[in-house]
């Protein structure tokens, strides 16, 4: 199985690198708590709350591989605003996700590439930046 990300405006779908790695996946938790506030009385005040969105996934590049073609394909998809995906992971659950801020770090090619010598194989390292929605 590998990842699959689908455009929900056009059902665009690609798919990626099974050997993708969600990093951040046991670094989120949806519950969150304010910072305590004491009040006159000396009485503590915290408040706790679900988060329904915002879990962070990033896909880690480091055994993963990724064409020039596909990065071309993923940067054109950065630029469209608020731009909704389904996200399938390899076991099959499914996240509603767009881009973070910086959609796509750490892009680096696999092997030297010379100027004009580029071609839509090329392979390159990417990490991908999503987040719930």
């Amino acid at each position: 199985m590998t990842w699959t990300l689908k455009r929900n405006t056009d059902q665009a779908v690609m798919s990626l690198h099974s050997q993708y790695h969600w990093l951040d996946e046991y670094d989120w938790s949806s519950l969150k708590q304010s910072a305590p506030v004491y009040t006159l009385s000396g009485a503590v005040d915290i408040q706790q709350g679900t988060m329904l969105v915002g879990r962070p996934i990033t896909l880690d590049c480091t055994n993963a591989r990724i064409k020039r073609s596909e990065l071309e394909q993923l940067q054109a998809w950065v630029q469209i605003p608020e731009l909704t995906m389904t996200l399938t992971h390899p076991d099959g659950r499914s996240f509603t996700v767009m881009f973070t801020a910086s959609a796509l770090t750490d892009i680096t090619p696999v092997k030297v590439i010379r100027a004009g010598d580029e071609h839509p194989d090329d392979k390159f390292t990417a990490n991908i930046n999503l987040l719930t929605v």
